[in-house]
């Protein structure tokens, strides 16, 4: 009991330090694909599959080089960028991904859950906020750089691409829908130059762009991200997707009521008057859990347990007004 108390303090403290200094940082994957690509088409379902059980956790864009194929109808609407993209990287086969700026091998299958989860639970001194508004011809995007500690040492670049989330296209290899389409950049393709704010401030950038006559406005987004130019390592990157966050410092965790506790099938979580956005769950030895949950009434959240084995795990919700932790016992 005494050493089980000790892991939930230092979760505690570990949540803590985290929302003082730190943001969670998203894996940002690179997706690099052909529409003409037999093999793309072959290795992309499992790889879509895969992604989408971390909609809290991953940001993803598809970028379409010509390669193999330059007929690809996706590489045709914007050639010198998507191939400028793929040139950054030294891509040579498609398809292949990048992981927070590092060119992965190229594997069969294209990602493994083992890799993907090597990356989740990882922070960083900056946190993206963007935010969208305007009509379809005068859109506009600002992105909120906060510096919660001080950035490691490097040249920077900022990055704003414009995504279509979802596009119904057939290509030729047999792919109908394809998800997080690179469709411009808003800034240069090799970014602009990022000077990141004093800790605990923020930096602004905003940009001005109008709908093109093949994308669906109701489809678009934008993604940003900052990038040392050097190592190309992404320190964090954003979309107007992402649970908001109030000020360049988050409150220290508060408790949360978990009933019943030890729970079985399924739990309700009760943090007062807030609304959850996230919700994550840590075995003890410190594996995430794959989690399903929904806000009930206000300040309640139904959280399924049925999957989990036997043992001792820590929940954290990130709310809109705070952060909320708590020990539960599964049966």
């Amino acid at each position: 009991m005494k050493k089980l108390k000790l892991i939930f303090l230092f979760v505690i403290s570990a949540f803590s330090i985290q929302a003082q200094n730190s943001a969670k940082q998203y894996l940002m994957i690179e997706h690099f694909t052909n529409t003409k690509c037999p093999i793309c088409a072959s290795k992309n379902p499992a790889f879509y599959n895969l992604i989408n059980q971390y909609p809290d956790d991953v940001h993803h864009i598809a970028i379409h080089p010509p390669i193999p194929y330059s007929t690809c109808g996706l590489y045709q609407a914007n050639k010198p960028e998507n191939e400028a993209r793929a040139t950054f990287y030294g891509v040579f086969g498609t398809p292949s991904i990048a992981l927070n700026g590092t060119l992965q091998p190229i594997s069969s299958p294209l990602l493994t859950a083992v890799t993907l989860q090597s990356y989740l639970g990882n922070t960083s001194p900056l946190s993206l906020q963007v935010s969208e508004s305007g009509p379809n011809n005068a859109r506009v995007a600002t992105v909120n750089a906060h510096s919660l500690s001080a950035l490691p040492s490097g040249s920077y670049q900022i990055y704003a691409a414009v995504v279509e989330k979802t596009v119904n296209f057939a290509g030729g290899n047999g792919e109908t829908v394809h998800h997080d389409v690179f469709r411009k950049m808003l800034t240069d393709i090799n970014g602009n130059a990022f000077t990141p704010a004093a800790a605990g401030q923020s930096a602004q950038y905003t940009f001005n762009f109008s709908m093109n006559a093949a994308w669906n406005p109701d489809e678009i987004y934008v993604l940003a991200w900052v990038q040392n130019a050097t190592t190309k390592e992404i320190l964090n990157s954003g979309t107007k997707f992402d649970p908001q966050v109030v000020g360049t410092k988050e409150a220290a965790p508060q408790a949360i009521l978990i009933q019943p506790n030890p729970v079985n099938e399924s739990a309700l979580a009760m943090i007062g008057d807030d609304q959850a956005r996230a919700v994550e769950i840590f075995a003890a030895n410190g594996q995430r859990m794959t989690a399903s949950f929904d806000n009930q009434e206000a300040g309640t959240i139904h959280i399924s347990t049925a999957t989990f084995a036997a043992g001792i795990y820590f929940v954290k919700i990130t709310g809109e007004k705070g952060v909320y932790v708590a020990k539960m016992v599964k049966n």
